[in-house]
């Protein structure tokens, strides 16, 4: 795995970044500005995270077509997404290291680590001078660089950026419209109300194939998490985002940060999901299965419901299109909160090893990515074969990328000439017009309708970033608390458990450190606060 990766050994990291770059820009093979980025070509190790949908990225076009537009050409190794961190961590550790990492899933704590070691180069200065796309996103919300700057004042690494005014910004709840239709039902507006359609669709051949037994009412994508986080709202927890593991910040406490695995709300939320289990209406496989097994089930048309952070194009080639998104479902004790939203910032996804020969050249060549061309090219691939432009500018997709004979997903299909449309984690600016190309006819009232429900000023989109020393107790204490959690919800709805267990359960979470865990929160969400 490591052969192809190249680089230099660690002994050699001792070489500033400082002198390198200063080496580079004054080399007359560098364009500071304007493409090509070098006169004579050169090479860059990289090394990344291969999504199943993806072409091989030594041959895939727009790597390929990018080369040609700034002489850089890259040597790719790769590794799937399925054992790519334990890879990643191999890599780190070998005292070999690519040029670049791209796609990285670099979390804080690597940043952290790997920065202050020396192995990453802090992009502070490079982007100021050599990023000037990403710059002028960083212009318009300041929170992108407050975002990817870690607590020591480096920036290690480079972002996935999906702006909130995006449909596939927040993660939806999808209901098969066609088998409302069958039954004479509506989309549901409650909890008890979706209850009940899921019950309509095991007791009635809701898809009318003459077989009363094999529709799935509710599924999940993966391992199933997403029932749990798409209700959260629906029982009185959780903020307009949510993005630590069950913490989340109490608007109405002026920002207390919150645990929500111990509430009452939360024991609320699953009795009522332990009664749909026992009444057949969840996947008895949703929390064991993978993609993989959840897409087939919907190419056979059995699924009635899921949630997902995409669109519904993620189910199935064939019947994505009979999928309608609901509006937040409102609980028993009438809470009703839209609280799901992908971070628009992600850092982690694009880093420069301080033995990169190359880092202005490296900082310029992904910059490209942050600017509407380079968007173009990651995510629609090859204009005139899996795209079109229209005389108004606007961007359609090629039907054969649309309605795959091969009954491919549209990122499935374009994820073989683009990657940054399948499988996420690009370092990229995700533009409104390329991005709605992608989607399906009415996508853009998807978010029209999920902004009901929320109010667009009070998203929390902030990151929780903590320092090493903060993020080595956060990891001692996540691992336990984390893994119970986990494990306790699922016996909890399945059975396994009982509900009257629930004391010793939350006094097992407590002992566990539970007040640190949320105290290193709070220290973070405060520090950011204060910036």
């Amino acid at each position: 795995m490591l052969s192809g990766c190249g680089g230099t050994t660690s002994s050699q990291s001792s070489v500033s970044v400082t002198s390198l770059g200063s080496e580079s820009a004054e080399d007359n093979n560098f364009n500071p500005t304007g493409y090509p980025i070098v006169k004579e070509k050169i090479t860059l190790t990289g090394f990344g995270n291969q999504n199943v949908t993806h072409g091989d990225w030594s041959d895939i076009y727009c790597f390929n077509e990018y080369e040609k537009i700034s002489n850089i050409h890259i040597d790719w190794t790769t590794a799937p997404n399925q054992g790519y961190d334990e890879k990643k961590n191999l890599l780190l550790a070998s005292g070999e290291y690519p040029d670049i990492f791209y796609r990285a899933n670099l979390s804080v704590s690597d940043q952290l680590t790997y920065g202050g070691l020396g192995l990453l180069s802090d992009l502070s200065d490079l982007i100021e001078e050599y990023a000037p796309n990403l710059m002028e996103r960083a212009a318009e919300d300041p929170n992108i660089l407050r975002s990817i700057r870690m607590p020591d004042g480096a920036i290690y690494s480079l972002p996935h950026i999906e702006p909130l005014n995006l449909p596939t910004a927040s993660q939806k709840n999808w209901i098969n419209k066609v088998w409302l239709d069958n039954l004479g039902l509506s989309v549901p507006d409650t909890t008890e109300e979706l209850h009940q359609v899921l019950k309509a669709f095991k007791e009635q051949d809701a898809n009318g194939n003459g077989d009363p037994n094999d529709e799935i009412p509710y599924s999940c994508r993966q391992k199933g998490t997403s029932l749990f986080n798409s209700t959260y709202g629906s029982f009185g927890m959780g903020d307009l985002g949510s993005p630590g593991f069950n913490v989340y910040i109490d608007r109405g406490e002026d920002g207390k940060i919150r645990f929500m695995a111990t509430a009452d709300n939360f024991k609320k939320q699953l009795e009522w999901m332990h009664q749909l289990y026992t009444e057949g209406l969840l996947d008895p496989e949703m929390f064991t299965q993978e993609i993989t097994d959840f897409t087939a089930k919907g190419e056979q048309n059995l699924i009635g419901a899921f949630f997902s952070n995409d669109n519904p194009q993620v189910i199935s080639g064939t019947y994505s299109k009979d999928y309608v998104t609901t509006r937040a479902l409102t609980g028993p004790d009438g809470d009703k909160q839209f609280s799901n939203f992908n971070n628009p910032v992600a850092s982690g996804t694009f880093a420069v090893s301080s033995t990169n020969p190359y880092p202005e050249e490296s900082v310029r060549w992904i910059d490209y990515f942050y600017g509407h061309d380079g968007n173009v090219l990651i995510r629609l691939g090859e204009e005139g074969v899996t795209y079109h432009v229209g005389s108004d500018g606007t961007y359609t997709l090629d039907d054969s990328i649309v309605n795959n004979k091969e009954g491919l997903t549209v990122p499935q299909a374009l994820g073989k000439t683009a990657i940054g449309s399948a499988g996420g984690g690009c370092p990229e600016y995700v533009f409104r017009d390329v991005e709605l190309s992608r989607l399906p006819e009415g996508s853009e009232e998807w978010m029209e309708y999920v902004s009901q429900d929320y109010d667009p000023e009070k998203v929390n989109v902030m990151p929780f970033l903590f320092t090493k020393e903060e993020q080595e107790q956060l990891n001692g204490l996540a691992t336990d608390i984390k893994g119970y959690v986990d494990e306790m919800r699922v016996a909890f709805v399945t059975g396994q458990r009982p509900l009257s267990e629930w004391d010793d359960y939350v006094a097992a979470i407590n002992q566990m450190g539970v007040d640190r865990y949320v105290a290193l929160y709070q220290t973070s969400y405060d520090r950011f606060m204060a910036d």
